[in-house]
């Protein structure tokens, strides 16, 4: 931040990212959880949807500019990894 007065700006609404973070994150352990405990088509639904999310948020990043770029790639990889991977264990049966 360039200033006390710019961080104070921005502090509720990094706030609120934060938070936003955290529920998709536990949305995708929740999915985990249900995957191991027997209810697969509810877990993966939930897995690919916040990482789905995820991964969505990390191209809006990247279509932010340039300058954004290798912070999109370090975000978005890891959701699009298990995206794909729920994708085949699905499909693998």
């Amino acid at each position: 931040m360039a200033s006390q007065a710019d961080a104070e700006t921005t502090k509720q609404l990094a706030f609120n990212q934060g938070f936003y973070n955290l529920f998709l994150a536990a949305g995708a352990l929740a999915g985990v959880a249900a995957v191991l405990s027997g209810h697969p088509a509810v877990g993966w639904t939930l897995i690919v949807g916040s990482c789905g999310s995820m991964f969505l948020a990390s191209v809006v990043l990247a279509l932010s500019g340039r300058k954004y770029l290798r912070a999109a790639a370090m975000q978005g990889t890891t959701p699009l990894l298990a995206v794909v991977f729920c994708l085949l264990a699905v499909l693998a049966g």
